[in-house]
């Protein structure tokens, strides 16, 4: 799985690191597309998308912060929930793990 992306957030929500690791390109050499790629990866994978503003980064961030404290008040059973661990769909997979600090969040292709 190569992570293409990975975020630090603290505990107001706010982002404090993020950095993008691999290209686009490269993301798609690893999987061994070739030609034609499925729609979904076209969406999140195919060249010439804009890169987001670091905005952008911030109100995502925030957005996930405000998901991750939803999910931690809904659980199947009594007690305490830690909230959402993965996020996945066909297009991408993001991982959620909790720090004494806040989160800190990848972000990479699905695993087929």
């Amino acid at each position: 799985m190569a992570i293409y992306s990975l975020w630090i957030i603290n505990k107001a929500g706010g982002l404090v690191y993020q950095r993008e690791f691999a290209g686009m390109r490269t993301i798609i050499f690893r999987l061994g597309f070739h030609g034609d790629l499925p729609p979904t990866l076209n969406l999140c994978c195919a060249d010439g998308l804009a890169k987001l503003t670091s905005n952008e980064y911030l109100v995502l961030a925030g957005t996930l912060h405000g998901i991750h404290a939803i999910t931690s008040r809904l659980s199947p059973i009594n007690g305490p929930s830690p909230g959402a661990h993965v996020i996945e769909s066909e297009s991408f997979k993001m991982s959620i793990l909790l720090t004494a600090t806040g989160k800190s969040t990848s972000l990479s292709l699905p695993s087929f």
